[in-house]
């Protein structure tokens, strides 16, 4: 059933207020990053096999959330939170998504390792090519590396950002941005213990991801690709993964469904609670289709989900696909309603508003990298039924 416009409003009045909080000290924090000397010491020093710097690693800034006995969430403490899914089964054990670079997975690995107490690795999945998501692939030897086949497409920025020498700059200099300003932002929080381990848990990153985009990594991309959809068979468990479409979020963007555990690792689609999804001109009209019927499919009452995992934020719930389903079918169907009726681009933007039209959602003040994605997906979709308008119509049932 979905929930009610006033529900989501009165949530959102409640999770304003901590969203703009975390925000707050994520505008502090992101730009920032904790680092002590004698850890900066250990990282030039050492490799991400090192056995007892991994192991220090794992013990000090990898957090891990059991959902259940075969499924936990694992992710590496600081401002931006990204979770990796890791499942035991049968047949071995799965994770999805290898964050963002070697060294910072190795002891993410390593820990739900040490939890499972097992390390015989079958698959990786990679819910889209971006960074945060597939960077420590070169860590799972022997297992096979599964995505969408747009998925090595979406990874080549992993390759260029090592190859090309100006991307290459600005990466290492965004790193050390980011450094500078924790090391500054750490007096800011003298005396609370969890900001202070936050910083130190988001230097430590920024500095294991530097040296691996000084040294260099592997990218590995997928041996093992789907265009629609694919099961895996785990023996005790199945894992249905669908593709989402083009153009939501990335070009390779999926979500793995797990039946016997009432459980959907929606990446980066439902990211967080309440805020904006996408829409990149990278879609073209059969993809918004998809993204809503995608989202439709989880819906039924048959389709039992306890746990919606998304890439950055603890878990949700299944209510939580409502709103978001919500927002893509409403922008689809009004905006081109809105053009049949002879309204400019301006008018458009001006009936649409976040505030007149989806107030429940999040909206990012002016200096957060998402002020303006409301604005901007009238904009993209504006521009995608301009040049390449299609029938409004849905690719069909998606079940499971």
């Amino acid at each position: 059933m979905p929930l009610r416009n006033d529900r989501y409003r009165n949530n959102q009045d409640g999770r304003q207020v901590k969203i703009k909080a975390y925000w707050k000290w994520f505008g502090l924090l992101s730009a920032l990053a904790l680092a002590t000397n004698v850890a900066a010491q250990e990282t030039a020093k050492v490799t991400p096999t090192d056995p007892a710097v991994v192991a220090r690693d794992a013990a000090r800034y990898v957090r891990i959330e059991r959902l259940s006995k075969r499924v936990l969430l694992a992710y590496w403490i600081g401002t931006g939170r990204c979770n990796l899914t890791a499942i035991q089964s049968e047949k071995g054990l799965v994770v999805i998504d290898t964050e963002m670079s070697p060294r910072i997975m190795a002891p993410i690995k390593k820990r739900i390792e040490q939890v499972f107490g097992r390390d015989d690795w079958v698959y990786v999945i990679n819910t889209h090519g971006h960074m945060h998501h597939a960077s420590g692939n070169c860590l799972f030897k022997g297992a096979t590396i599964v995505g969408h086949e747009n998925l090595a497409q979406d990874m080549q920025w992993l390759v260029d950002e090592q190859t090309d020498p100006e991307l290459h700059r600005k990466a290492l200099d965004r790193a050390a941005a980011n450094l500078r300003n924790l090391r500054d932002a750490l007096p800011r929080v003298a005396g609370n213990r969890a900001m202070t381990e936050t910083i130190h848990g988001e230097t430590r990153f920024w500095q294991l991801y530097t040296q691996d985009m000084k040294e260099g990594y592997e990218v590995v991309k997928p041996s093992l690709t789907f265009a629609d959809r694919h099961t895996l068979d785990l023996g005790d468990l199945t894992l249905e993964l669908v593709f989402f479409g083009k153009g939501g979020h990335a070009i390779s963007d999926i979500l793995i469904y797990v039946p016997q555990e009432r459980l959907l690792v929606s990446g980066a689609i439902i990211y967080q609670r309440y805020r904006l999804p996408w829409i990149f001109t990278t879609a073209q009209v059969q993809d918004v289709n998809r993204f809503i019927s995608v989202l439709d499919s989880f819906l039924p009452d048959d389709v039992r989900i306890d746990h919606v995992v998304p890439s950055h934020s603890p878990p949700l719930v299944k209510n939580d696909i409502v709103p978001v389903r919500d927002y893509y079918r409403k922008m689809l169907t009004g905006v081109r309603a809105a053009r049949e009726e002879g309204l400019s681009l301006e008018q458009v933007l001006e009936r649409f508003s976040q505030k007149t039209m989806f107030p429940y959602f999040y909206e990012p003040p002016r200096g957060e990298w998402e002020h303006g994605t409301h604005e901007r997906n009238i904009r993209n979709l504006w521009d995608i039924l301009d040049k390449r308008g299609q029938p409004l119509t849905t690719d069909g049932d998606i079940g499971h």
